[in-house]
């Protein structure tokens, strides 16, 4: 998967494999947590939405905090992460 990830993304060279595939471990998550656990991982539309959603982070890593520089659609994806974590803390009573 990491192969088709640098494809996608343009990506010759090894210097970000390790934060490529802790993406694609956070885009796996984004998406259970946004269509629900058991979907079909090789769905083609799942597979484009985790394409996107690793390009959205890859693009938007080292800006830092929210301040403009990332798309509204990487700072949906943020928000939607917190809201995931809060949802799934309060359901586990915790």
């Amino acid at each position: 998967m990491l192969e088709r990830i640098k494809a996608y993304l343009g990506i010759d060279f090894p210097d970000d494999d390790a934060l490529l595939q802790m993406m694609e471990q956070t885009a796996y998550a984004y998406l259970e947590g946004a269509i629900g656990k058991g979907y079909d991982r090789n769905d083609p539309r799942a597979q484009m939405l985790l394409m996107q959603v690793i390009a959205d982070l890859y693009n938007a890593r080292g800006t830092g905090e929210l301040d403009g520089k990332v798309s509204s659609g990487t700072r949906r994806m943020v928000d939607n992460f917190m809201l995931q974590l809060r949802l799934e803390r309060g359901a586990h009573g915790v």
